[in-house]
């Protein structure tokens, strides 16, 4: 898998350390090429490659196979920088694209395989949507370093300290909405938003749809939090949890 040919055999104790030298070698293909894949994945919904966990003979085909070779090049040239990754990729004019996709690249590339266009509504994973909460609650701990801590509604620093499962099915159900409506975490989040946001019941509308959506409220919108808010106070938090439950913030557009 690692070379051509027959591999050497290791021969320095359990073979462990010469493995984990056999798959960071330069020289290697396969471990740059799996990495840019996976953050590929990540970033525009599908991967280069199809099938992230299988490169091999029964694996998909790469659907662009130069782009992929280019990016692991680059990956390596910069000392295996997972940052810098990122950023080459968010800046290209592919991650930039509007998702209106023509009638002609529907019928010819239902499955956006050319990326013709953006996919349209990718959902935020667990870890990037309770941060993203927390970041509109102005409450989010963005201290770095330290030690994991228990996943509970206190614990305010990013996800990334957290110990949660990292390998998931992704999976649409109520129980995810019914956690927005009912979980103590939310609620709170919700009425620190809401004591965030100031200014008369319109103006503070506005600035929440700026900040959870990164859009202005609409006409519609607009009268329909008037008509719920009726200048009562204390229903904003209320009002917030509701925008926080929202598909619309748990989405990518």
């Amino acid at each position: 898998m690692l070379c051509d040919g027959e591999p050497a055999p290791f021969t320095q104790g359990s073979g462990r350390l010469e493995l984990a030298q056999a798959i960071t070698d330069a020289k290697n293909p396969l471990t740059a090429r799996v990495a840019v894949n996976r953050l590929w994945q990540h970033h525009f919904g599908q991967g280069l490659v199809r099938s992230p966990g299988n490169f091999g003979q029964l694996g998909d085909r790469p659907t662009h196979p130069e782009l992929l070779d280019y990016l692991a090049g680059r990956l390596v040239q910069n000392g295996w920088s997972l940052k810098a990754m990122h950023r080459e990729m968010l800046l290209t004019e592919a991650y930039q694209r509007s998702s209106a996709a023509s009638p002609a690249a529907r019928e010819k590339d239902p499955d956006n395989l050319l990326l013709s266009h953006a996919n349209v509504r990718e959902r935020l994973d667990a870890e990037a949507l309770r941060d993203s909460v927390l970041a509109v609650a102005g409450t989010l701990d963005r201290t770095v370093g330290g030690a994991p801590a228990p996943f509970d509604h206190k614990h305010r620093r990013r996800t990334l300290y957290v110990t949660v499962s990292r390998s998931r099915m992704v999976t649409v159900g109520p129980m995810q909405r019914l956690f927005f409506m009912n979980a103590p975490f939310v609620a709170e989040q919700a009425k620190a938003l809401a004591a965030r946001l100031t200014g008369t019941d319109g103006e503070r509308i506005r600035a929440a749809y700026e900040l959870l959506y990164a859009r202005p409220a609409s006409a519609d919108e607009l009268q329909l939090g008037l008509a719920f808010l009726q200048g009562d106070a204390t229903r904003w938090p209320q009002y917030a949890q509701v925008l926080l439950s929202a598909a619309e913030f748990s989405t990518i557009q």
